[in-house]
């Protein structure tokens, strides 16, 4: 045996262990071999003795002392024989034990886990679904990992993100409505327990890079104070890629825990740099100083590929003869650039010795947002991205704007069948990273944690732990758009099956056809007419509607009407979960810079 430093161990013609190994220590490990080497030769002597005294009696003895003296030593050798027996039969065990004990041990030891984040993925963005944009680095991951299916996630960015962090609904805690705004005095409430904050129960180091999105309405807001140990990208939701401003100046670098005034620094050099290069740089060097030893967590939200349409021309080049809509062929070189940037993390991975023990996820935080119709004033922010075949886009409950890509790739991983189809939602992450680092996900008292650990089905392939999930509560959304003050409100659910909409699922609520197809999948398809189903929510008459999602994915047969007991049942289960939801924090006022720290 040749440990990892360089010490050579010669085993003996008996296994042995290797000393020091997974933290057997050195003098068990040598007492156990010397016992096997004891094992054998006892037994290979008693052995010799036994068959020549049998021998002896077989051949019979001439007088009576000899006889007796034979009778005497086969006494004694089978005692000694059977001795020599259990003295190995203990041994063996107490080996296996031993060994057990190591695989225990390192079947135990936490996995690195590695989180990347996509902002505004289309559903049909990525290789992997089948579209011209070349994605190897992500087809690859994808190819020896599992795809999730059923995978939701919330209609807007800040939400999503809460999700991931909190193992909770938005609606619990008021970020259900659309975003955070810069200067609005807000964020992701303090009482809340973070994913990093318990992971530093298992030792882990935590690091942060990119868009954070969750609150600089103070220093405590802010990544380092919410229990990463360090921090570099931009507070705020969107933001140029090269100036790195959107208002004022962004780009920060936290480099410790609460590092707050006097401590985080505006990165000012980073000006002109691609934020997608700069994130992807800075995550490699982050684990090329990682102690090995110790786990990490390492949340890589990219800035890509939200709005604005910015990306160097290199990367858009490789499609100038294969895709000819202009905005898609930029989006196609932002997703290029991310591509690289996972393929760059990978590489400093492997190359520190730390891919065999790498849990990586890769998730968008929300659907692609696409062209709307005339009503929709939020539309504006579409990069050119795609979610076939799925009805709507980002800022809506279509499965256009809360259906993501995600995919699962490592440490302990199944990947019997490479597709899971059983329902999950982005607040399972949460408890699902806690059970592959061992940790309990317990959370203070009053605190409903909402997400499941879905681990037993992204790592054994087996059914989903989820039935249902809420997949939001938004008493202020209404066709007018987010950031106009009153009407209606809409919440969709999704139990087994069915999914209920309640009120307007909101703009776009067209159908992305598929760029690279043919025939009708580049066509909007025709939904059939529908007989309205008004229901009472909350002393109010609205509109219902439900769909099949299993048979009716893209949402074109609302069936309502002819399932109204079932309907019924499941209002009455999204009502009484309504009666836990807190109102929005959103804020309808002005901005005011001076609640952003370092502004």
């Amino acid at each position: 045996y040749e440990d990892p430093n360089g010490a050579n161990c010669q085993c003996l013609s008996t296994p042995c262990l290797p000393p020091g190994r997974n933290g057997l220590p050195s003098t068990v490990s040598f007492l156990l071999q010397l016992l096997s080497v004891i094992c054998v030769f006892v037994g290979e002597k008693t052995w010799r003795c036994y068959s020549g005294a049998a021998e002896a009696a077989r051949r019979g003895c001439t007088t009576l002392a000899q006889r007796a003296f034979t009778m005497a030593s086969m006494r004694r050798l089978h005692i000694l024989l059977a001795l020599t027996v259990v003295f190995c039969i203990t041994w063996v065990s107490q080996y296996v034990g031993a060994v057990s004990a190591m695989s225990a041990g390192e079947a135990a030891k936490p996995p690195h886990i590695i989180f990347i984040v996509a902002d505004d993925l289309g559903f049909h963005d990525v290789g992997f679904r089948g579209t011209r944009i070349k994605t190897p680095n992500l087809d690859g991951l994808a190819k020896d990992g599992v795809i999730l299916e059923q995978y939701y996630v919330q209609p807007v960015c800040s939400p999503s993100r809460a999700s991931f962090m909190t193992g909770r609904y938005p609606f619990r805690y008021g970020l259900q409505h659309y975003v955070l705004q810069g200067g609005h005095p807000y964020g992701l409430n303090l009482n809340e327990t973070l994913l990093p904050q318990k992971l530093k129960e298992a030792g882990y180091m935590t690091h942060a890079i990119g868009k954070w999105h969750l609150g600089m309405c103070s220093w405590m807001h802010t990544p380092t104070f919410r229990g990463f140990d360090s921090y570099f990208g931009f507070y705020g939701g969107g933001e140029d890629y090269y100036t790195h401003k959107h208002g004022g100046f962004d780009m920060r670098r936290d480099k410790s825990p609460n590092c707050g005034e006097g401590c985080s620094e505006s990165v000012y050099d980073a000006a002109g740099k691609y934020s997608t290069i700069l994130f992807a740089d800075e995550a490699v060097n982050v684990i090329q100083q990682h102690d090995a030893t110790k786990p990490l967590f390492l949340y890589l939200p990219f800035q890509a590929v939200h709005a604005p349409d910015e990306v160097p021309d290199s990367y858009v080049e490789p499609y100038m003869k294969t895709i000819s809509d202009k905005k898609r062929r930029t989006f196609a070189g932002m997703l290029s650039a991310l591509d690289e940037g996972v393929g760059n993390v990978t590489k400093a991975l492997m190359a520190k010795g730390m891919w065999d023990d790498v849990l990586l996820v890769f998730s968008t935080d929300n659907g692609g947002p696409i062209k709307g119709s005339s009503r929709c004033h939020i539309c504006g922010d579409n990069t050119g991205a795609n979610n076939y075949p799925l009805r709507g886009g980002k800022h809506t409950l279509w499965e256009g704007g809360v259906r993501g890509t995600a995919l699962v790739h490592g440490w302990n991983v199944s990947t019997a069948s490479a597709h899971r189809y059983g329902l999950m939602h982005a607040v399972d992450w949460f408890p699902t990273f806690l059970e592959a680092a061992g940790v309990d996900p317990g959370l203070p008292k009053g605190f409903i944690l909402d997400g499941i650990s879905q681990w037993r089905m992204i790592s054994e392939n087996s059914n989903s732990s989820r039935t249902n999930i809420v997949l939001n509560i938004d008493p202020l959304h209404n066709v007018a758009g987010p950031m106009k003050q009153g009407g209606g409100g809409d919440a969709a659910y999704r139990e087994g099956d069915w999914k209920i909409v309640v009120g307007d699922p909101g703009p776009p609520d067209i159908w992305s056809v598929n760029p690279s197809g043919a025939g009708d999948d580049t066509r909007q398809p025709t939904p059939h007419k529908r007989i309205p189903l008004y229901v009472t929510v909350n002393e109010r008459n609205t509109t219902l509607q439900l769909f099949n999602i299993p048979q009716d994915e893209r949402e074109l047969h609302d069936v309502a009407s002819q399932n109204e007991q079932l309907v019924k049942a499941m209002l009455a289960r999204l009502m009484k979960i309504e009666k836990d939801a807190v109102p929005p924090l959103f804020s309808f006022g002005p901005a005011d810079s001076s609640t952003i720290p370092g502004h």
